[in-house]
């Protein structure tokens, strides 16, 4: 049995000015063959869920091309064109095939293609034909189209945010695959997509109302003829069509029922689509709290709980110690996972205004690690850092203060984090303490803040500060959770503000909750 796997993975925020162009591919992945299956074989991504069951089932998983950018703005023609190309030709050339499995991101924007999941998958199915099953797994904050779905036989999404399964739905979406190969299935599928979003700052899957929400969707599963059942978010920063929450039911042969549960788990989040886009405090309000709530560090070696087996993560648990560590600011509008700069000083400026010391936070400045490269460690120097790729992430801030260390950036995570990577790179980075209590690690790469080795790595202690930023809404948690007494999502300025009033939409739904709050949903 020989199943093929590739994929394009991209989140696209259409708002960014930064275009995903085939360069930006190639600074972050692109692996071909064997170098496929030896990146992803330890590691906990979606392919490495495909690897596990090419083993517990014994068929030949083959793999051809898989590409991934960090998240930003729009693909560029070019950079699709040439992508999907030789990935198309790979498939072409290198049948027949008994299967077809894909890891794709599912909110990804072209230039050419608005939905180009769709368009990619269209273009698998041209290529084996009606015949062959075809699988596909998303990130949970896809935007996923009924054209998507009609394109392929089985479609399973992601189900923790922050990502802490993608390995265990890739396996199951390989599993079902194989069992559809063997005749032991046949599944159905049904989407159904009400024109409704979660707010980026209540997509976190440990709180309600998400929490339930997902807790219904795994529970359809007990019913006989389901096969599978996925809930995705959505992801409010792609202008398009398809921007928003859906619902998908794969059945054993029975369309009647999987329509049946995507529409009541569907209606029981519209009942709750108030709850899924209240609002979270403002940076100064969210300094002045952190400020004062905190009460001292975690004795040596002791952590909250994160699950490592790809359950969701939940909020700390009552502890001797879960009083104790960091307070944890998530920088919401500067958010690298959803297509940031990783340059806001929006945060440092308004703790600096507070006076605010023993506070730790990252920023992309290519340029300052270049002069503090120039000084050189152990030296003390006056640096204009941040603010300078657009407009919208505040103003460059003087700092004055020491370098105290110099690297190149590149280290790798054991412990949970949210997509299951294992290898990260800064590029060459820089860590500068300030004369006025403050640590800040200046990274070449837009990178964000999902792996607590990029700290330790560079000698530096987050469970050590009273106040620790960020960048992002849910994707640090598995990180820092384990560290800290408390998390505050903070509705900071940015390109991927939880303030949606920012954006200009032009072609979304126009009956979409809550841009439109007399929006009707009918089931």
């Amino acid at each position: 049995m020989r199943i093929a796997t590739l994929g394009i993975s991209h989140e696209t925020n259409t708002f960014s000015v930064i275009p995903a162009t085939y360069e930006e591919f190639e600074k972050r992945l692109i692996k071909k063959g064997n170098d496929l299956l030896d990146y992803f074989e330890d590691s906990n991504y979606t392919i490495s869920g495909y690897i596990e069951a090419s083993k517990k089932y014994n068929f030949d998983l083959v793999p051809l091309m898989y590409a991934s950018t960090g998240p930003i703005g729009t693909i560029a023609k070019e950079a699709y064109d040439k992508l999907s190309s030789e990935m198309l030709e790979m498939l072409e050339t290198q049948g027949p095939w008994d299967g077809v499995l894909i890891a794709n991101h599912g909110a990804a924007v072209s230039e050419e293609f608005p939905d180009m999941d769709a368009h990619f998958t269209k273009q698998v199915r041209k290529i084996v034909g009606n015949n062959v099953p075809v699988g596909i797994t998303f990130d949970m904050h896809a935007n996923i189209s009924k054209e998507t779905i009609k394109n392929t036989n089985i479609c399973v999404v992601w189900r923790t945010c922050p990502h802490l399964d993608a390995k265990p739905r890739g396996f199951k979406c390989a599993s079902m695959l194989y069992k559809t190969i063997k005749k032991e299935i046949i599944p159905t599928q049904y989407i159904e997509a009400p024109p409704m979003l979660v707010s980026i700052v209540k997509q976190f899957t440990g709180q309600e109302p998400m929490k339930s929400l997902v807790n219904e969707c795994v529970k359809a599963n007990i019913q006989e003829d389901v096969l599978d059942t996925s809930i995705s978010e959505g992801y409010p920063y792609s202008d398009v069509e398809e921007m928003g929450m859906s619902w998908i039911t794969v059945t054993n042969n029975n369309l009647s029922l999987a329509k049946n549960i995507s529409k009541k788990l569907a209606k029981n989040a519209w009942e709750k689509r108030e709850e899924l886009n209240t609002p979270v405090p403002d940076i100064s309000k969210a300094l002045k709290i952190a400020n004062s709530i905190y009460v001292g560090a975690k004795p040596d070696g002791v952590e909250n709980f994160v699950p490592d087996n790809g359950d969701a993560l939940e909020e700390n648990k009552d502890s001797s110690h879960a009083h104790l560590g960091p307070v944890v600011l998530m920088d919401v509008g500067d958010n690298i996972g959803g297509g940031s700069t990783a340059d806001s000083t929006h945060i440092l400026k308004v703790a600096r205004d507070l006076k605010i010391g023993n506070y730790l936070q990252s920023i992309c400045d290519p340029k300052v690690v270049q002069e503090c490269v120039k000084a050189g460690e152990n030296t003390k120097i006056e640096i204009l850092v941040g603010g300078k790729v657009d407009d919208m992430h505040g103003d460059p801030v003087k700092l004055y203060g020491t370098v105290i260390k110099i690297d190149e950036g590149k280290y790798e995570e054991h412990r949970p984090n949210h997509g299951g990577f294992r290898f990260f790179d800064d590029g060459k980075r820089v860590r500068f303490d300030t004369d006025d209590g403050m640590t800040i690690l200046i990274t070449s790469k837009r990178t964000g803040n999902t792996a607590r080795e990029q700290m330790y790595s560079m000698e530096i202690y987050p469970e050590k500060y009273k106040i620790v930023v960020a960048k992002g809404v849910s994707s640090p948690r598995p990180a820092y959770q384990p560290i800290a007494s408390k998390i505050i999502i903070v509705n900071s300025p940015g390109v991927t503000t939880a303030d949606l009033s920012f954006f200009n939409y032009k072609n979304i739904r126009k009956d979409m909750f809550p841009f439109n709050k007399n929006a009707r949903y009918i089931c």
